[in-house]
């Protein structure tokens, strides 16, 4: 068993070290084509369109106004004074020679301030407490936290923890639609989740449920959507 978990997180490792520069393009085909064997459970909000501007990790940048905090404030951040919020993104960038649980990954925050990610041991998606999610870690590893602006992310938490349960099997494809609930990876999850809870493509493409490509955690972390928090490690 060890064994073959080594084998797949080389195998992915390689994988994303390789599509982490190839972004997803833009679908030519309506989303009413969406194969309806496909579809998931969602509440689309209307939303207006913004401008946004990449703030990138520099937190003498960070504005509070920029996100609109809708959501309640939970526990803090292990290490931290920075309040979990419903919607916040965990980013942590697993390279070759880091641990091998997992290889850049992404979860999400729910309702209850528990982590749902779809992740490669439990093959499928799961949702954990703090404590359980850096424990899928190695000690010291560090975990980033993202929060989307204009106070966004609380309905993509909504639709992560209605859905994770149907993810029976974690595997990344990269020709497979940005709408195909399973088999999935963590940052597939993450845009589905955005897109079906919040109406929103994290990538602004204009990407849409039918378009067969890919999304990485990476792609993720670097959204316009999204503001760099804070950071803390796994102990």
């Amino acid at each position: 068993m060890k064994s073959f978990l080594a084998k797949s997180i080389l195998v992915l490792s390689v994988l994303f070290m390789l599509v982490g520069f190839m972004p997803v393009g833009q679908s030519n085909v309506s989303a009413n084509s969406f194969d309806q064997q496909e579809s998931l459970n969602f509440d689309q909000s209307a939303l207006t369109e913004d401008n946004y501007s990449n703030e990138g990790e520099n937190l003498t940048q960070f504005n509070e106004d920029q996100i609109i905090l809708f959501a309640e404030p939970g526990p803090t951040y292990p290490g931290t004074n920075v309040e979990m919020r419903i919607g916040d993104i965990l980013y942590s960038t697993k390279t070759l020679g880091s641990s091998s649980q997992i290889v850049g990954h992404t979860g999400i925050v729910n309702s209850n301030f528990k982590v749902v990610h779809v992740t490669l041991p439990v093959n499928g998606g799961t949702v954990d407490n703090m404590t359980g999610y850096m424990n899928r870690h190695g000690v010291g590893e560090t975990i980033k936290v993202y929060r989307p602006r204009d106070g966004r992310g609380v309905n993509a938490a909504k639709w992560a923890t209605y859905n994770y349960s149907s993810v029976k099997e974690y595997s990344i494809e990269p020709f497979a639609k940005l709408g195909t609930l399973s088999p999935n990876y963590c940052s597939k999850f993450i845009w589905q989740a955005f897109y079906f809870g919040e109406g929103l493509d994290m990538l602004n493409l204009n990407n849409t449920p039918d378009l067969r490509g890919f999304v990485t955690p990476s792609m993720i972390a670097s959204s316009p959507n999204v503001i760099y928090l804070t950071s803390f490690t796994a102990r």
